[in-house]
């Protein structure tokens, strides 16, 4: 029967520590021949100790011992087995099975006896906590470089890596994202943006590089590192204000169709004024396709048997040039009202919140000075508790997140369609309205004395 020679180093380079390889291959051969154990297997792996599973050799060597080809296993330490206690315990449950014995050069084992197992356990037990400590430090020590706003990962595309170790903007790579997106802001999807750049500046970008991409912390100036977001760590390529509109844009387009040739002007941006649901785009070809007549149609309600609802484009574009003429700017101060009246009440609530920490601060101090009982304790906790609950109940309904333009840019974009809409271009029209506008609702009412024409109005738009 053969000798397991065990040896596993985490990396390649362990001089230093004492546990290279070198060292513990005549370490563990000087002990197997004053042991008098003859024909040794080796088995090497390198990688760590807190688990067994991406171990190959280590695999391949508890297989030999269940086929009863190996019958000792020699080891530096017990840590360079395992340093998991769970896979320790398997390990001597299936050494005992086998009738195989474990060795250790360095401490005295004997995996047959009770002493023997918990001696083991012991050693088991401190080399998981040292392990764990480690990864403790280890990932401290990255939160507070993060922190600090140190890059310790690769470098992501649109950086480069500055002298002292954080990220500063590669313009060149920047613009070509900025390109991307604006491509994207300007009505093209994800993957016809992503595709289109790709191939103008020949980048390797993989599918949905763009949409990972925009998604990334690194991307508008932060840092997320296991589990904590640390903010405005560097400067970003895109603001976040740019980040939530496009991820908005993504998460409304998901629903509809990914590529459209068509340069309709409101893709996706038109309510059906009976279900609510975007409308989707048709297009119908005269004189041999010189012209394109565009339409807006309801697919939810084809699919659920209520009457079909389509809108002309021309008749749309119509509708929403005299509403934009007509835009009631006074409303702005309606709004500006409403979201008065609601900080104000964020502000009350949070006040309150922060005077039950303080009250639960007080009477945690009765209570330790023998001024209030356990009982009154407990009542007291339970009513701040639920108190306490309430509040945050409220505030997540109140501060839920919404991208919102604010009235002076509203003000200036208004100005701006008064002055210029009607010179635009068609592609210029189709851009303005992809840019600035979240979605379109209408209404349509039968004129008089007609069975199939329509008044069409615009009832309401709300702005990115």
């Amino acid at each position: 029967m053969a000798t397991a020679i065990y040896m596993r180093v985490s990396t390649e380079k362990q001089e230093e520590y004492g546990v290279s390889l070198e060292t513990q291959k005549e370490r563990l051969q000087s002990y197997c021949i004053m042991k008098g154990l003859e024909d040794t297997k080796e088995y090497l792996d390198v990688g760590s100790g807190r688990s067994t599973d991406k171990r190959e050799n280590f695999k391949r060597m508890i297989k030999d011992i269940k086929e009863k080809r190996i019958t000792n296993v020699v080891i530096l330490k017990l840590d360079r087995l395992t340093r998991s206690i769970v896979d320790l315990n398997k390990m001597i449950k299936l050494l005992n099975e086998n009738d195989c014995e474990l060795h250790s050069c360095t401490e005295n084992l004997d995996s047959t006896t009770a002493s023997g197992r918990m001696m083991m356990n012991l050693i088991g037990t401190f080399a998981q906590w040292e392990s764990e400590t480690i990864s403790e430090r280890v990932t401290i020590n990255m939160q507070t470089k993060a922190e600090k706003g140190i890059w310790m990962s690769s470098i992501p595309f649109g950086f480069n890596h500055s002298k002292d170790k954080r990220l500063e903007v590669n313009n060149e790579e920047a613009n070509i994202l900025k390109e991307a997106f604006n491509l994207v802001l300007n009505g093209m999807s994800f993957t016809a943006a992503e595709k289109k750049i790709s191939n103008r500046y020949n980048l390797n970008w993989s599918e949905n590089y763009l949409t990972r991409k925009l998604k990334m912390h690194s991307t508008v100036g932060d840092t997320y590192r296991n589990g904590q977001l640390y903010e405005n760590t560097h400067q970003g390529i895109i603001t976040k204000r740019e980040r939530d509109k496009l991820i908005e844009i993504l998460e409304k387009n998901k629903t509809g169709r990914r590529f459209i040739e068509q340069d309709d002007l409101f893709r996706r941006r038109v309510k059906c004024s009976q279900c609510g649901s975007i409308m989707s785009v048709n297009a119908r070809s005269h004189n041999n396709y010189k012209t394109i007549h565009y339409s807006y149609v309801c697919n939810d309600c084809h699919a659920n048997d209520r009457p079909f609802m389509s809108v002309s484009e021309s008749i749309l574009e119509n509708a929403f040039y005299n509403y934009m003429r007509r835009f009631p700017i006074v409303e702005l101060n309606k709004e500006d009202n409403k979201e008065n009246e609601n900080n104000n009440k964020i502000k009350t609530l949070m006040r309150r919140k922060n005077s039950i920490d303080r009250e639960r601060d007080k009477i945690q101090r009765a209570w330790i000075k023998d001024m209030m009982s356990d009982d009154d304790l407990s009542r007291y906790q339970k009513e701040l508790d639920k108190e306490l609950s309430q509040i945050n109940d409220e505030l997540s309904k109140m501060q839920v997140k919404r991208v919102k333009v604010d009235k002076e840019e509203l003000k200036e974009l208004i100005t701006y369609f008064n002055d210029h809409f009607s010179l635009l271009s068609r592609e210029e029209k189709r851009s303005f309205i992809q840019q600035h506008i979240r979605y379109i609702e209408y209404e349509r009412k039968l004129v008089r004395g007609y069975k199939k024409k329509y008044d069409t109005k615009i009832t309401n738009i709300e702005f990115f």
